[in-house]
């Protein structure tokens, strides 16, 4: 196991505990809770193996489902981003994305945000369609899909900033 594995296995248990003890309780109302839990999907290394990120999301996916009780929607909507991540890189950096790792020291504040808003949009297109009980409620799945899309975007752009602004 290579030394720079360790932080993603922390951040893999970590992040989805900050999220139930810090980051649910800035929520608004029952549904629009920002997903932090993303960044570990998003910062990934890429030069790794696909089929291995793929079945990582899935078990991530899954241990978010345990501890947010949401029946598979988190696998399904991690699962579904680890699938399209690579095209996502190419054309949001325009390059192979096996030579691309995302580092924050190094990658334009707007790339990442590019880069984070496809990967926000898939994620949850996917988490509010299957979660509905009934294609009745679109106009509630439409609102959803928009206002947590861009509810995680805010969060999750403030904390790449603040993030990219300690390591400066």
């Amino acid at each position: 196991m290579k030394s720079r594995s360790y932080p993603f296995i922390a951040y893999f248990f970590l992040l989805p505990i900050l999220q139930m003890i810090v980051f649910n309780q800035f929520g608004l109302g029952s549904q629009l809770v920002p997903h932090v839990t993303l960044l570990f999907l998003i910062f990934y290394p890429t030069d790794s193996d696909q089929t291995l990120y793929l079945l990582v999301a899935f078990l991530y996916g899954l241990y978010l489902d345990i501890l947010h009780s949401t029946m598979g929607l988190q696998a399904a909507a991690c699962v579904t981003v680890a699938f399209f991540r690579p095209f996502i890189i190419t054309s949001v950096f325009g390059k192979n994305y096996g030579y691309v790792n995302i580092r924050l020291q190094q990658t334009s504040l707007l790339a990442l945000s590019a880069y984070c808003l496809n990967i926000v949009l898939i994620h949850h297109l996917v988490y509010y369609v299957f979660g509905v009980s009934s294609w009745t409620q679109w106009l509630q799945i439409i609102q959803q899909f928009i206002f947590g899309s861009l509810y995680t975007l805010l969060f999750l752009i403030a904390i790449m900033f603040l993030l990219q602004k300690n390591k400066q």
